[in-house]
């Protein structure tokens, strides 16, 4: 496994980056060697106490095994955490989220319907004038993708902050590179922004009147319509 010598103040930081980019792209296999510590350290050019600790980093997000005997190896990819955002960065770059997006909206739907409701139910001012934002951007973006997007993005943030449940704000950090990914391809689709639209302000509506099962019921059909979106573009994806 050639790599590039680097030199660096946060040397673990470029071999962690390093070595996910190869192991989640492919280019090294579960159950292949890393090499030694003195080989790697050799390879990349930084001591053997920069590599231990990128080691480190890249085994508590489940990419390798570190065993007595048998040195470094790549874990299989049931052992990975799917929601670690290098891992996700890497696997978008390259094309690999189209496995794990069905996962992601049953996982919101789990999730978000609950936010929602619980935004309706404890939202204030200050949330519901940072909503109403958003919508005008969307509105104002129905043209533009990508502008769309990021008013969308932010309009999911809003209700989770909005729900005032600090382990939900929590939770659904590791999963935002997801969202937002699903956003990106569903958004492109031509008809689903205005679709998508009167989604998302049916769903403030709901908030705005502190109409707890009228939120739940709107954004359950919004992640509902989401997952045919995606589903009907799973096909083209790896």
């Amino acid at each position: 496994m050639d790599a590039p010598v680097l030199k660096s103040p946060r040397l673990h930081a470029l071999v962690v980056d390093d070595i996910v980019v190869r192991i989640v792209s492919g280019d090294v296999l579960p159950g292949a060697t890393l090499g030694s510590e003195h080989e790697m350290s050799g390879r990349y050019g930084v001591s053997r106490t920069v590599v231990r600790e990128a080691l480190r980093i890249i085994g508590a997000k489940g990419l390798i095994t570190v065993k007595h005997g048998s040195g470094t190896r790549v874990a299989p990819p049931e052992h990975w955490d799917l929601l670690d955002s290098a891992i996700l960065a890497v696997r978008r770059e390259q094309g690999l989220l189209g496995a794990v997006l069905a996962d992601l909206i049953e996982a919101r739907r789990i999730i978000e319907c609950e936010v929602a409701a619980l935004a309706a139910e404890r939202h204030d001012a200050q949330h519901r004038a940072i909503l109403e934002s958003q919508i005008a951007g969307m509105q104002a973006a129905l043209s533009e993708p990508h502008t769309y997007m990021r008013a969308d993005a932010c309009f999911h943030d809003t209700l989770v902050a909005a729900s005032g449940n600090r382990v939900l704000v929590r939770m659904m950090e590791p999963m935002y590179e997801l969202v937002h990914f699903g956003q990106m391809i569903t958004d492109a689709i031509p008809g689903t922004l205005a679709r998508a639209l009167r989604e998302h302000e049916a769903i403030a509506n709901a908030v705005y009147a502190r109409d707890t099962r009228g939120a739940r019921e709107a954004m359950r059909v919004h992640l509902v319509l989401t997952e045919r979106d995606i589903t009907t573009l799973r096909e083209g994806l790896p």
